[in-house]
């Protein structure tokens, strides 16, 4: 880290473990107790404030610069680093590059909203407090690692729309392989595949997503990822604009006796569809979908035990 300009050294796992968790809440009070956790988690020595105290002032000397008093604060039983700056933290200029780019996405300025989110990505240099081995840090910085990875579909996104398939394909086949069931990210490839002339890679691509799916989770992947595939599969993509699909309807069930049985109430699997079927875009389609489609989830793992008698059900998609 640097303090006025002056590159810093922390030394020791347990100065960086106690900056970290000052520095993951900024400007607030951080109780001593929680700072024992992120420390020794549930096993801390009977030395343990006394231990802490020391630490806050190896800090307090490292941080301190020129005639400036210390950024770190003492209160009753707890601590508070106090950051001024919009650019103090990397933290703040992530969010506040991440906010010019959504509005210049809102205000159908995609070059600079591609630029800006590119800026907030490029500041992560990899896993936030690595290294540091304490379930209450990682507690922490869950929220950090989910609004970076919502930053870097948005840039894809952005991309995607600027026409800039080819030259994301490698960051994204990356991004998938990281997180393999960020459905959002499956669809954001497999158009960047379709759109670079790769139809058989999309195809590809969604085989193995719905493979994945399946023998990890014991799920399908969300709907909208089997209308993309539909609409790769027969070379015509969903147009930007157009209405959204109508619920599916039920259709019947095969039994092996040859009586037809309806799906359950509950469960929305898609409906066998004709190739022109045009549909709205995928991507929108699947963020506003995506609640519904892990509450139709749940209810199909709850009666699947229903159909265990039958033996040639098809539980997926229908196949195209």
């Amino acid at each position: 880290m640097t303090n006025g300009g002056e590159r810093i050294e922390i030394s020791g796992i347990r100065r960086q473990k106690l900056l970290a968790a000052l520095l993951l809440q900024p400007n607030q009070m951080v109780s001593l107790d929680r700072l024992v956790d992120v420390m020794w988690d549930d096993k801390p020595p009977a030395s343990a404030h006394g231990q802490i105290r020391i630490c806050v002032s190896g800090l307090r000397r490292l941080l301190r610069g020129g005639e400036r008093d210390s950024v770190i604060e003492t209160h009753p039983s707890c601590y508070r680093i106090s950051v001024h700056g919009e650019d103090a933290l990397d933290l703040f200029t992530f969010e506040r590059l991440v906010s010019q780019g959504r509005a210049m996405v809102r205000d159908d300025q995609l070059e600079r909203a591609e630029r800006l989110l590119k800026s907030a990505l490029a500041l992560w240099r990899g896993p936030v407090a690595a290294g540091l081995d304490s379930p209450a840090l990682g507690a922490l910085v869950v929220r950090l690692h989910e609004d970076r990875l919502t930053v870097q579909e948005e840039y894809f996104d952005v991309a995607l729309k600027l026409g800039h398939h080819q030259r994301i394909i490698g960051d994204l086949t990356g991004f998938v392989s990281e997180n393999p069931f960020r459905e959002r990210a499956c669809a954001q490839l497999m158009l960047a595949l379709y759109h670079s002339g790769r139809q058989a890679d999309a195809l590809k691509t969604f085989r193995a997503v719905r493979a994945r799916f399946s023998e990890d989770l014991g799920i399908e992947p969300a709907r909208d990822l089997h209308v993309l595939h539909q609409s790769i599969l027969v070379g015509r993509l969903p147009s930007a604009g157009s209405p959204p699909p109508a619920d599916p309807p039920a259709y019947a069930v095969p039994r092996p006796d040859g009586h037809q049985g309806r799906r359950p109430a509950g469960v929305a699997l898609l409906s066998r569809t004709s190739p022109n079927t045009v549909t709205a875009d995928p991507l929108e389609q699947l963020r506003l979908e995506n609640d519904l489609l892990r509450t139709e989830r749940d209810g199909l793992r709850r009666i699947l035990s229903l159909w265990l008698d039958l033996s040639d059900v098809d539980l997926g998609v229908a196949a195209y």
